[in-house]
Protein backbone atom coordinates (compact mmCIF):
# COMPACT_ATOMS: atom_id res chain seq x y z
CA UNK A 1 0.00 0.00 0.00
CA UNK A 2 1.28 3.54 -0.90
CA UNK A 3 1.90 5.68 2.38
CA UNK A 4 -0.12 8.70 2.16
CA UNK A 5 1.63 11.84 1.91
CA UNK A 6 1.61 14.36 4.46
CA UNK A 7 1.66 18.01 2.62
CA UNK A 8 2.31 20.89 4.62
CA UNK A 9 2.53 24.70 3.51
CA UNK A 10 5.28 27.34 2.79
CA UNK A 11 5.15 31.00 1.33
CA UNK A 12 8.32 32.87 -0.24
CA UNK A 13 9.06 36.80 -1.11
CA UNK A 14 11.82 38.42 -1.66
CA UNK A 15 13.05 42.10 -2.99
CA UNK A 16 11.53 44.29 -0.16
CA UNK A 17 14.67 47.01 -0.29
CA UNK A 18 14.41 47.71 3.25
CA UNK A 19 13.59 50.90 3.47
CA UNK A 20 12.17 51.00 0.33
CA UNK A 21 9.35 48.53 1.16
CA UNK A 22 5.90 49.34 -0.40
CA UNK A 23 3.51 49.48 2.90
CA UNK A 24 0.86 47.95 1.48
CA UNK A 25 3.00 45.60 0.08
CA UNK A 26 4.34 44.75 3.56
CA UNK A 27 0.63 44.47 5.12
CA UNK A 28 -0.44 42.34 2.11
CA UNK A 29 2.60 39.91 2.78
CA UNK A 30 1.95 39.96 6.43
CA UNK A 31 -1.70 39.45 6.16
CA UNK A 32 -1.69 36.44 3.90
CA UNK A 33 1.04 35.22 6.04
CA UNK A 34 -0.93 35.29 9.34
CA UNK A 35 -4.35 33.34 7.28
CA UNK A 36 -1.68 31.05 5.62
CA UNK A 37 0.03 29.99 7.98
CA UNK A 38 2.51 28.16 6.40
CA UNK A 39 5.26 25.53 8.03
CA UNK A 40 7.95 26.94 6.03
CA UNK A 41 9.17 30.48 4.86
CA UNK A 42 11.53 32.17 2.82
CA UNK A 43 12.49 35.61 2.00
CA UNK A 44 14.38 35.42 -1.37
CA UNK A 45 17.20 38.15 -0.95
CA UNK A 46 17.84 41.82 -1.37
CA UNK A 47 15.50 42.42 1.69
CA UNK A 48 17.94 45.70 2.22
CA UNK A 49 18.55 47.88 -0.20
CA UNK A 50 21.80 49.74 0.82
CA UNK A 51 22.09 52.60 -2.09
CA UNK A 52 25.07 54.03 -0.06
CA UNK A 53 27.11 50.90 -0.98
CA UNK A 54 26.57 51.18 -4.46
CA UNK A 55 30.00 50.82 -6.45
CA UNK A 56 29.46 53.85 -8.02
CA UNK A 57 27.81 55.27 -4.69
CA UNK A 58 31.24 54.62 -2.84
CA UNK A 59 33.42 55.97 -5.88
CA UNK A 60 31.13 59.30 -6.73
CA UNK A 61 31.63 61.61 -4.38
CA UNK A 62 28.63 63.62 -6.16
CA UNK A 63 26.37 60.34 -6.02
CA UNK A 64 22.94 60.98 -4.83
CA UNK A 65 23.29 57.40 -3.51
CA UNK A 66 25.52 58.44 -0.64
CA UNK A 67 23.14 60.68 1.28
CA UNK A 68 20.68 57.19 1.63
CA UNK A 69 20.81 56.14 5.06
CA UNK A 70 21.96 52.96 6.19
CA UNK A 71 20.14 53.26 9.63
CA UNK A 72 17.03 53.80 8.52
CA UNK A 73 16.84 51.14 5.40
CA UNK A 74 18.88 48.65 7.53
CA UNK A 75 16.04 49.11 10.59
CA UNK A 76 13.50 48.78 8.18
CA UNK A 77 14.83 45.51 6.75
CA UNK A 78 15.59 43.63 9.76
CA UNK A 79 11.85 44.93 11.46
CA UNK A 80 10.44 43.45 8.19
CA UNK A 81 12.49 40.05 8.62
CA UNK A 82 11.35 40.15 12.25
CA UNK A 83 7.63 40.54 11.00
CA UNK A 84 8.06 37.76 8.41
CA UNK A 85 9.45 35.28 10.80
CA UNK A 86 11.34 33.36 7.75
CA UNK A 87 13.28 30.14 8.33
CA UNK A 88 15.49 30.34 5.15
CA UNK A 89 16.82 33.98 4.36
CA UNK A 90 18.98 34.25 1.08
CA UNK A 91 21.47 37.17 0.35
CA UNK A 92 20.53 39.12 -3.12
CA UNK A 93 23.19 41.24 -5.29
CA UNK A 94 22.16 44.04 -2.91
CA UNK A 95 23.35 42.40 0.51
CA UNK A 96 26.17 41.28 -1.41
CA UNK A 97 27.78 44.58 -1.63
CA UNK A 98 28.36 43.90 2.24
CA UNK A 99 30.45 41.53 1.72
CA UNK A 100 32.85 43.07 -0.95
CA UNK A 101 32.94 46.03 1.24
CA UNK A 102 34.06 44.41 4.42
CA UNK A 103 37.41 43.71 2.77
CA UNK A 104 37.81 47.02 1.26
CA UNK A 105 40.88 49.75 1.73
CA UNK A 106 38.63 52.47 2.51
CA UNK A 107 38.54 51.88 6.48
CA UNK A 108 34.53 53.70 6.97
CA UNK A 109 32.94 51.54 4.46
CA UNK A 110 34.60 48.33 5.85
CA UNK A 111 33.54 49.32 9.41
CA UNK A 112 30.13 49.96 8.00
CA UNK A 113 29.71 46.66 6.32
CA UNK A 114 30.90 45.02 9.03
CA UNK A 115 28.42 46.32 11.35
CA UNK A 116 25.96 46.03 8.82
CA UNK A 117 26.40 42.22 8.34
CA UNK A 118 26.92 41.54 11.99
CA UNK A 119 23.39 42.95 12.46
CA UNK A 120 22.39 40.70 10.25
CA UNK A 121 23.83 37.17 11.50
CA UNK A 122 22.45 38.53 14.74
CA UNK A 123 19.13 38.74 13.65
CA UNK A 124 19.11 35.06 11.52
CA UNK A 125 20.11 34.17 14.85
CA UNK A 126 17.18 35.14 16.49
CA UNK A 127 15.02 34.12 14.37
CA UNK A 128 16.71 30.82 14.18
CA UNK A 129 17.11 31.54 10.70
CA UNK A 130 19.62 30.04 8.11
CA UNK A 131 21.56 32.51 6.00
CA UNK A 132 22.66 31.55 2.33
CA UNK A 133 24.93 33.24 0.79
CA UNK A 134 24.32 34.89 -2.96
CA UNK A 135 26.47 32.08 -4.59
CA UNK A 136 25.35 30.53 -7.45
CA UNK A 137 25.76 26.93 -6.07
CA UNK A 138 24.21 28.34 -2.74
CA UNK A 139 20.08 27.97 -2.70
CA UNK A 140 17.53 26.13 -0.38
CA UNK A 141 15.57 23.08 -1.31
CA UNK A 142 11.84 21.65 -0.57
CA UNK A 143 10.43 19.04 -1.94
CA UNK A 144 12.52 19.33 -4.92
CA UNK A 145 12.27 22.85 -5.88
CA UNK A 146 15.19 25.17 -5.55
CA UNK A 147 15.00 28.19 -3.86
CA UNK A 148 17.31 31.23 -4.72
CA UNK A 149 17.67 35.10 -5.09
CA UNK A 150 18.57 34.54 -8.78
CA UNK A 151 21.58 36.09 -10.99
CA UNK A 152 20.92 36.45 -14.37
CA UNK A 153 18.57 39.52 -15.64
CA UNK A 154 16.83 39.31 -18.98
CA UNK A 155 13.69 39.04 -20.98
CA UNK A 156 13.52 35.28 -20.04
CA UNK A 157 15.84 34.75 -17.04
CA UNK A 158 12.74 32.84 -14.96
CA UNK A 159 13.63 30.35 -17.80
CA UNK A 160 17.23 30.40 -17.92
CA UNK A 161 17.18 30.00 -13.98
CA UNK A 162 14.78 26.88 -14.45
CA UNK A 163 17.37 25.19 -17.15
CA UNK A 164 20.85 26.24 -15.52
CA UNK A 165 19.45 24.95 -12.28
CA UNK A 166 17.99 21.57 -14.11
CA UNK A 167 14.99 21.62 -11.36
CA UNK A 168 11.73 24.03 -10.98
CA UNK A 169 12.86 27.02 -9.24
CA UNK A 170 11.64 29.45 -7.30
CA UNK A 171 13.40 32.75 -7.60
CA UNK A 172 13.30 36.84 -6.67
CA UNK A 173 15.82 39.42 -8.65
CA UNK A 174 13.78 40.21 -11.71
CA UNK A 175 10.97 42.15 -9.91
CA UNK A 176 8.33 40.71 -11.95
CA UNK A 177 5.69 37.90 -11.24
CA UNK A 178 5.73 35.23 -13.64
CA UNK A 179 6.09 31.47 -14.13
CA UNK A 180 7.96 29.95 -17.40
CA UNK A 181 8.96 26.22 -18.75
CA UNK A 182 12.62 25.37 -19.44
CA UNK A 183 13.49 24.04 -22.77
CA UNK A 184 14.28 20.36 -20.84
CA UNK A 185 13.22 17.02 -21.02
CA UNK A 186 12.00 16.73 -17.24
CA UNK A 187 9.64 19.45 -18.05
CA UNK A 188 11.33 21.93 -15.29
CA UNK A 189 9.28 25.28 -14.39
CA UNK A 190 11.12 28.68 -12.98
CA UNK A 191 8.94 30.80 -10.68
CA UNK A 192 9.47 34.19 -9.65
CA UNK A 193 7.81 35.99 -6.73
CA UNK A 194 8.11 39.60 -7.80
CA UNK A 195 9.07 42.68 -5.29
CA UNK A 196 7.71 44.17 -2.45
CA UNK A 197 9.53 47.56 -3.15
CA UNK A 198 7.93 50.72 -4.24
CA UNK A 199 6.93 51.25 -7.73
CA UNK A 200 8.55 54.53 -8.03
CA UNK A 201 12.09 53.78 -6.87
CA UNK A 202 14.19 56.81 -7.50
CA UNK A 203 16.87 54.66 -9.35
CA UNK A 204 14.64 53.21 -11.86
CA UNK A 205 12.57 56.19 -12.45
CA UNK A 206 14.13 56.33 -16.49
CA UNK A 207 14.23 52.54 -16.93
CA UNK A 208 11.68 51.25 -19.42
CA UNK A 209 12.08 47.84 -17.92
CA UNK A 210 10.33 49.01 -14.55
CA UNK A 211 7.15 48.99 -16.48
CA UNK A 212 6.75 45.40 -16.18
CA UNK A 213 7.54 45.52 -12.43
CA UNK A 214 5.20 43.55 -10.90
CA UNK A 215 4.87 42.94 -6.63
CA UNK A 216 3.70 39.63 -5.25
CA UNK A 217 4.52 36.58 -3.20
CA UNK A 218 4.38 32.41 -3.81
CA UNK A 219 3.07 29.71 -1.76
CA UNK A 220 1.60 26.33 -1.96
CA UNK A 221 2.05 23.14 -0.74
CA UNK A 222 5.38 20.77 0.06
CA UNK A 223 5.81 17.24 0.93
CA UNK A 224 9.56 15.35 0.99
CA UNK A 225 9.12 14.25 -2.71
CA UNK A 226 7.03 17.24 -4.31
CA UNK A 227 6.13 21.00 -4.32
CA UNK A 228 3.17 23.20 -5.50
CA UNK A 229 3.51 26.71 -6.44
CA UNK A 230 1.18 29.49 -6.81
CA UNK A 231 1.49 33.02 -6.89
CA UNK A 232 -0.30 36.25 -5.83
CA UNK A 233 0.67 39.45 -8.13
CA UNK A 234 -0.59 43.47 -7.95
CA UNK A 235 0.42 45.33 -10.64
CA UNK A 236 1.05 49.00 -10.43
CA UNK A 237 -2.02 50.99 -9.81
CA UNK A 238 -4.01 47.88 -9.22
CA UNK A 239 -5.53 46.63 -5.50
CA UNK A 240 -3.91 43.36 -3.73
CA UNK A 241 -6.41 40.57 -3.82
CA UNK A 242 -5.37 38.38 -1.49
CA UNK A 243 -5.98 34.41 -2.28
CA UNK A 244 -7.62 34.28 1.29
Amino acid sequence: MTPIKKWKKWMAVGCSHGDQIDPEARKAVLTFKERWKPDTTFHLGDFLDLAAFRSGAVSDPNSSDRAASVSDDLSAGIDFLHELRPQHILFGNHEARLYKLAASPNALAAHASTLTIQAIEETAKKLKARLYPYHIRSYAELGGTKFLHGYMFNVQAIRDHAEAFGSDIVMAHLHRVGSERARTLDGSTGHCTGMLARFDMEYASTRRATLAWSQGFAYGHYCDTALTVNLCERKSGHPWLLPL
